[in-house]
């Protein structure tokens, strides 16, 4: 038998020492049972059978031997049930909810809206769905097709599964197979020509052009007069559009920039550098009003004159004019613009025949472009041809005085470049050191050792 002590007399007269001699446990225990049946609810309100288990096979220990179910039939019985992730999700506690009439919210996107129904039927009208359907129909197609092609049986069995390793598929012809001899002393012997690959064809581009272009009659060293007239016509074109071009480029550079003298320039400095700074008193510009002892202000006070009633019914009789002039203007240029509908819609006629004829001859001058365009076979461009002429003056008339203007096999580089046989390429120099030299006096070093320096260094500059 337990024995109770005596409680001590303590006092209780602040909350802190009331919760530490208090004892509380018999209504934290009715607090905790409560809770306990708020969550899993009372044991009153459940029915029998969450309580009670109906025992239906008594006491014998003989069982029903049932059919192992298949994986499966197993797979299939646990879709009905709940996902273990989303049990997290559910609430554990049967406290019903505080506010029973609680609005409830619909998610986002479980009403379509206007918009999205407006949507839908563009999409309907413009076929997307119907298309997306045909696409899925195709696809199924094909993987059907592919599936039953890897199924079918090989009905050809002429292949030698045991050929691979033979001297024929190698190249080596049946004369010089021996079995004596190695694979590698057969395919020795065997010609070049068998065993090289074939040359890829040239592109189209560079076959369809001549091998080498023809230059103009004029270039001749007996040209005619007429044909050395012709090429100088050409050259002088040609000279007029280099200078237009080079004009233009000074014109958009240099010549957008005036010039300045040394003194305006020294002006112009001097004035900026001087920004901010104090001017010199100059008693020239004192006027004498300024020595008058009478006070003027900087910012004169200025009066709140109000308009009368007049003056207001002027101001907005004007703006009422002003708002009438704007809408007579608006509905004249209704009527004129109804009656230039024919007009409007004649000259909308004409500029769309424009663009489709102009389209159209786009189309021509671009195939036209690429059956003769030049395979991309570098990033550099191809070098453009400068028009060769010769001066009257240098024609000899006979190939032993010619004087060649032009280099044959730098020509002949180029236009491989050009016709796409090369890749175009671009010139690499490296640029020389000026290596400098310096004079070592010594004591042997005389005074004409000195001056035949000085002359070699005037000489070179």
């Amino acid at each position: 038998m337990s024995v109770v002590k005596k409680k001590k007399r303590v006092s209780k007269k602040n909350k802190k020492a009331w919760g530490k001699y208090s004892d509380i446990r018999d209504v934290e225990e009715f607090l905790e049972d409560q809770r306990l049946e708020e969550r899993l609810g009372k044991f009153e309100t459940k029915p029998d059978s969450e309580l009670f288990v109906v025992d239906t096979a008594g006491d014998n220990d003989e069982v029903e031997d049932k059919k192992p179910i298949s994986h499966k039939l197993q797979k299939r019985a646990k879709l009905k049930e709940l996902p273990k992730c989303f049990e997290v999700l559910l609430p554990t506690s049967k406290v019903q909810d505080p506010n029973a009439k609680r609005n409830h919210v619909n998610p986002i996107g479980f009403k379509p809206t206007a918009l999205s129904k407006l949507k839908q039927k563009k999409l309907e009208e413009k076929g997307v769905f119907e298309k997306k359907l045909q696409e899925a129909k195709k696809n199924r197609q094909l993987a059907r097709d592919k599936k039953r092609k890897a199924k079918q049986v090989r009905q050809n069995f002429s292949k030698d599964l045991w050929g691979q390793d033979l001297p024929e598929s190698k190249g080596i012809p049946e004369t010089l197979v021996d079995e004596f001899i190695s694979p590698e002393a057969q395919l020795h012997n065997v010609l070049p020509t068998q065993r090289l690959r074939p040359k890829p064809p040239l592109a189209k581009t560079v076959v369809t052009r001549a091998a080498v272009e023809a230059p103009h009659p004029g270039v001749s060293y007996n040209p005619s007069y007429q044909e050395h007239q012709e090429l100088l016509q050409q050259v002088g074109q040609h000279e007029m559009k280099m200078m237009k071009r080079e004009a233009h480029l000074n014109r958009v550079t240099t010549g957008m920039f005036r010039r300045v003298t040394q003194q305006e320039k020294e002006n112009q400095w001097r004035e900026e550098m001087s920004a901010g700074l104090p001017q010199p008193h100059n008693p020239a510009n004192d006027s004498g009003s300024e020595t008058d002892n009478e006070y003027k202000a900087v910012n004169p006070p200025v009066k709140n004159k109000k308009k009368d009633h007049k003056a207001r019914r002027k101001q907005r009789e004007r703006l009422e004019e002003k708002e009438r002039l704007k809408r007579e203007k608006i509905d004249k240029k209704k009527i004129t613009d109804l009656y230039r509908l024919r007009k409007l819609q004649s000259t909308i006629q004409t500029r769309e025949q424009k663009q489709a004829e102009e389209r159209a001859k786009r189309l021509e001058k671009r195939a036209a472009t690429e059956a003769t365009a030049l395979p991309a076979l570098s990033a550099h461009k191809t070098p453009v041809k400068e028009p060769d002429f010769v001066d009257p003056k240098q024609l000899s008339g006979d190939l032993r005085n010619i004087q060649s203007t032009t280099n044959l096999l730098r020509d002949r580089f180029e236009s491989l470049q050009r016709r796409g046989a090369l890749a175009a390429s671009k010139v690499m120099m490296k640029k020389k050191r000026k290596l400098k030299s310096y004079f070592k006096p010594g004591h042997k070093v005389t005074e004409k050792d000195i001056e035949k320096y000085v002359n070699r260094n005037v000489k070179k500059k």
